[in-house]
């Protein structure tokens, strides 16, 4: 590697030759001496220099040359290497030559002539240091900011990571709820889709039994009184289940269809929340507790319904996991009002409450205080993604320990004025 360069103009040359020599005597090991005979030859050794990448840390010029004044040539250095350090040698600056070098050329030194060669390599030395410590500098800054870099694409690739393992998570909680969702429903069909099957059995029985009699014409009409009761009253009891079990499946499908889509749609919120806890009734029949919902029925609004339904599943079901100990008979309610063009709808539970150490965690993913009992740490950390990203909402929480704990969503009535929503 070439060693750095000092670079002397003047137009004397006996000027240069003493410059040269005593320079020579302290810097002749770590540095090269240059010169250049007036400003437009070292206007022309700098750039070639600079093209060469040489290390140029100091340049002294004359200020009186008949060619360009030393002010101007170390402002034209100062372009073409900015972290050179110009020094200024003459005895016949004047002060607005010497300011313009200070402010054109960031004049670091001024030596008068005539000079003593003590002062000139004390100058040139601090100059070389100065130097040195400023390009330490950037180097460490270069590296610095290489390190942050690399780390910062590290963390992005590394949160990039853990969002994808989030999202994951999430798709994964909320396919385990519609599983349970589908496992409940199915449970709670099997009632009315038994009773149809044993009411149509007995008809039929029956049914077989009345045509045998009929065919051996020992029909009587007593026989035929009692078949036509028992076939009203079974076709009256298995029409009542199959409708039932056509209700289960239609509320079903709904909210099934809607936490697996993202439309957004006109809905009535009040009948809405109603079917989406009719498909939690399997796990609220498990309990004591009772779920009311209050409000006006007929308050519609235009937004994301699955997003709702899964929001209610959760606080629900935070509410059985963690706020009542076993056997204990809760009371939930869901109540709704309109304030101008906003919903606030209000989710109540008269548990044990959050513990005021706990109450600044329950969003943030993976947190819960139930793992052990089947707790994800996710259900509320969904829940307050969902009401403030898909339903463009907000979601708080207050809660009193040993009190309950209540749940405020505060959501747009219409999430977009679009008179193509029916």
């Amino acid at each position: 590697m070439s060693k750095p360069v000092i670079v002397c103009v003047d137009d004397e040359t006996a000027v240069l030759d003493s410059l040269r020599r005593e320079l020579s005597e302290t810097f002749e090991e770590s540095c090269d001496i240059e010169t250049a005979v007036g400003g437009l030859d070292a206007i022309t050794l700098v750039q070639e220099l600079v093209q060469e990448q040489c290390d140029l840390p100091v340049i002294i010029a004359d200020y009186l040359m008949p060619d360009i004044k030393g002010d101007e040539v170390l402002q034209r250095v100062h372009q073409l290497s900015p972290q050179t350090l110009t020094i200024m040698l003459t005895g016949q600056a004047s002060v607005d030559g010497i300011t313009h070098a200070i402010n054109t050329a960031q004049l670091y030194h001024y030596i008068a002539k005539p000079w003593h060669p003590a002062d000139l390599q004390l100058t040139v030395r601090e100059a070389l240091n100065s130097y040195q410590r400023e390009q330490q500098i950037v180097e460490y800054q270069q590296t610095l900011e290489r390190k942050v870099q690399e780390r910062t694409q590290t963390l992005t690739q590394t949160l990039h990571e853990l969002e994808a393992t989030q999202s994951e998570l999430i798709r994964s909680e909320k396919m385990a709820a519609l599983g349970q969702l589908v496992a409940g429903v199915a449970h709670e069909i099997n009632t009315p889709v038994g009773n149809a099957i044993l009411a149509a059995s007995v008809l039929n029985s029956e049914t077989t039994t009345f045509y045998q009699t009929y065919q051996d014409g020992a029909l009587k009409r007593s026989t035929l009184g009692n078949y036509v009761d028992i076939a009203h009253e079974s076709s009256d009891l298995i029409l009542q289940n199959l409708k039932g079990a056509a209700a289960l499946i239609q509320n079903f499908k709904q909210v099934a269809v809607d936490q697996t889509s993202h439309e957004k749609r006109r809905f009535q919120i009040i009948p809405y929340i109603e079917s989406v806890l009719t498909n939690l009734e399997p796990k609220l029949k498990q309990t004591s507790h009772t779920v009311t919902v209050s409000g006006d029925a007929a308050l519609k609004t235009i937004n994301y319904p699955g997003a709702l339904s899964q929001v209610v599943t959760n606080l629900v079901m935070n509410s059985i996991l963690h706020a009542y100990q076993p056997g204990e008979a809760g009371q939930l309610q869901f109540d709704l009002t309109q304030q101008q063009n906003r919903l606030i709808l209000l989710y109540t539970d008269d548990g044990c409450g959050i513990p005021i150490e706990h109450q600044s965690k329950i969003f943030e993913p993976f947190f819960t205080t139930g793992r052990d009992r089947g707790g994800s740490g996710l259900g509320l950390h969904i829940a307050h993604n969902l009401v403030t990203q898909t339903l463009q909402g907000n979601l708080h929480c207050q809660s009193t320990p040993t009190e309950g704990t209540r749940f405020i969503l505060n959501l747009p009535l219409n999430l977009e004025n679009d008179a193509t929503y029916v």
